[in-house]
């Protein structure tokens, strides 16, 4: 299952959780609504296709989820990929059963014309395996990147349009999802040459001179990305974890910052490679004092703070980068 935060015109901010499989121990497959303010689990709608751990893209009011690794066989991450739940116009009501959204349900959407598709009878035999490797959402366009079969590219989904798009002959330069950094107009994401974190500034624009430009639905894209040098004064000369899960918060408001997450294993009776377990260590690193020098590309980091967690699931158990998606929002 995986996480987003929603924050809705009609209801206090919400965490989401979408997908999962129908093991007793796991969370799905179905859409999980827990209000922050209410302090209440609502159930949602449950997808069109089951899918694991789908990359979730939260868009005002509506949520995109897109298998993350397609398949072209079976019950799990089956067609339709790409689905999206407009909770715009979503009401909880409480009944014998327990709290459940009204309302509101997934709907297909084009499908990524990069997913495996026209395959031939021995391709169903040995499937190609694609997998999401990198995206963001960058105004009202989702980008991203795969691996599989000679796929490479940037390839864009513009939500107004519903249009898919290749941007860019070259990956997106982060792994996993890059965030935006509140207050700013930066991006940060781990760098798919060093794993460490760094700033980028994305541009998606519609020109009529660009290179590289793609023409879709009578629009002309094009795609700028800048990486930002990050400089950071910390005591101690200690740097910015990397490998890990990334937030960015702006509070106090005007005073943008970030945290890293890294998880292990606290579980004395499982091995550390089981993918579940009852314990679970959260180390959580904020980063604040968080400044962005436009006269010379720089962003600077001059204060943290770090906190341990110990956390206890023994009924569902636990499976870290859910737990990390929860804990960061």
């Amino acid at each position: 299952m995986s996480f987003v935060p929603v924050r809705s015109r009609r209801h206090a901010p919400w965490i989401v959780g979408v997908g999962g499989n129908t093991g007793i121990r796991d969370y799905g497959p179905e859409t999980i609504v827990f209000d922050t303010n209410a302090c209440k689990v609502v159930s949602g709608p449950k997808l069109l296709s089951t899918k694991l751990c789908p990359i979730l893209v939260p868009m005002g009011e509506r949520i995109y989820a897109l298998a993350g690794m397609p398949c072209v066989t079976g019950d799990i991450n089956f067609v339709p990929w790409f689905e999206v739940l407009d909770l715009s116009m979503a009401r909880v009501i409480d009944n014998a059963s327990g709290c459940c959204l009204l309302d509101c349900e997934w709907k297909p959407l084009p499908r990524p014309p990069f997913f495996p598709w026209d395959l031939t009878p021995t391709d169903y035999i040995f499937p190609p395996v694609d997998t999401v490797k990198s995206h963001v959402a960058v105004g009202s366009y989702i980008l991203l990147s795969i691996t599989g079969h000679g796929q490479k590219g940037t390839h864009m989904f513009d939500t107004e349009t519903q249009q898919w798009a290749k941007l860019d002959d070259k990956d997106l330069p982060f792994i996993g999802r890059a965030i935006p950094l509140q207050g700013t107009l930066l991006f940060l994401g781990s760098s798919n040459t060093s794993d460490e974190i760094t700033a980028y500034k994305i541009d998606v624009s519609v020109s009529s001179v660009a290179s590289p430009s793609t023409i879709t639905a009578g629009h002309m894209y094009s795609l700028s990305i800048v990486e930002i040098q990050m400089l950071t004064y910390l005591e101690d000369e200690e740097e910015i974890v990397t490998g890990c899960k990334l937030i960015s918060f702006d509070y106090p408001a005007g005073n943008p910052g970030l945290c890293s997450l890294n998880w292990v294993n606290n579980d004395p009776h499982i091995s550390f490679d089981f993918p579940q377990h009852v314990g679970e260590l959260v180390t959580i690193r904020a980063y604040s004092n968080v400044d962005y020098l436009e006269s010379t590309r720089a962003l600077v980091i001059s204060n943290q703070w770090k906190q341990v967690y110990s956390i206890y699931d023994p009924l569902r158990r636990l499976s870290s980068p859910c737990l990390a998606g929860v804990i960061s929002l």
